[in-house]
């Protein structure tokens, strides 16, 4: 196995080849995804019609998997992979007000994979099993490292220190979703997250979930939404971003740590988008 990385924008992102992730992986060719990922933030994998058994093995390479905590949303044999879909099991497409619908529009707000979490995941990887093509359901990734590098002065010295607080119960409460099962909500108390995040090599990042962010420390409910915009325009500027165009069967893989990521609107309605993915756990708190 010979592998090939191909830089796909300048910020991160790149394409993985001489791959067939329905093989078991060698621990070199582990060992050089691990390196890739690292350094590309996002890695692309093209054409791998992969079972369920198989993405949740592959996945297991570079961690334990987290399990959603709402389990309507994942699969019952499996309970490692979360279904985005907006079709029900006799393939119909749902109603654009059912539930599974309302919950992965969410996914069109930049976030972050987890948040909510006291540990947030390391990474995830998206199996794209339904996918449109011809316009709509687009990835777009965001390279919070070098938001950070590159934010104005001024910016920079407002967050410097700044924790925000991230809450899955209040998350869900703004975005019209059914309350969830108390055993659920118990699951995921709020948690407080700096803004600028250190890692393990002594490089730091953005840390935002917009979506997530329930207020900043220090400032009101205006303010915070007000400095949450500010920080996401900044950091979903053109240079920063790369945008994934789906293609049947790709997977993605990418760092949870230094990206944050969305989905551009497609026609729920009429067009069929079903994605199978896991998430990595975290091994460190955002320090």
């Amino acid at each position: 196995m010979t592998l090939t990385i191909r830089e796909l924008h300048p910020g991160l992102g790149a394409e993985v080849g001489g791959i067939d992730l329905r093989e078991p992986l060698t621990a070199e060719a582990r060992d050089e995804l691990r390196a890739a990922w690292s350094r590309h933030g996002v890695l692309v994998f093209r054409d791998q019609d992969i079972t369920d058994e198989q993405h949740v093995a592959f996945s297991r390479h570079f961690g334990n998997l987290e399990v959603l905590p709402e389990r309507d949303y994942t699969e019952d044999r499996l309970p490692e992979i979360f279904i985005l879909s907006n079709v029900d099991e006799k393939g119909e497409i749902l109603p654009t007000d059912s539930a599974a619908v309302t919950f992965n529009s969410l996914t069109w707000f930049w976030h972050t994979d987890s948040c909510y979490r006291a540990i947030p995941s390391r990474g995830a990887i998206l199996h794209g099993i339904d996918v449109i093509e011809g316009g709509g359901g687009e990835t777009r990734f965001a390279n919070l490292k070098q938001a950070l590098a590159e934010m104005p002065a001024a910016l920079r010295a407002r967050i410097d220190g700044l924790k925000a607080r991230h809450n899955f119960v209040w998350m869900r409460m703004h975005r019209d979703l059914a309350p969830m099962k108390p055993e659920e909500a118990a699951s995921v108390p709020p948690v407080e997250h700096k803004l600028v995040r250190t890692h393990p090599d002594g490089s730091q990042s953005l840390y935002i979930s917009p979506v997530y962010m329930e207020r900043i420390d220090g400032l009101d409910e205006a303010a915070t939404r007000a400095l949450v915009e500010e920080l996401t325009e900044w950091a979903s500027r053109d240079r920063f971003v790369y945008e994934h165009v789906w293609q049947p069967h790709d997977i993605v893989m990418w760092d949870n740590t230094w990206t944050m990521h969305l989905v551009m609107p497609y026609d729920h309605g009429h067009q069929r988008r079903v994605m199978h993915r896991t998430a990595i756990a975290g091994t460190e708190a955002v320090l």
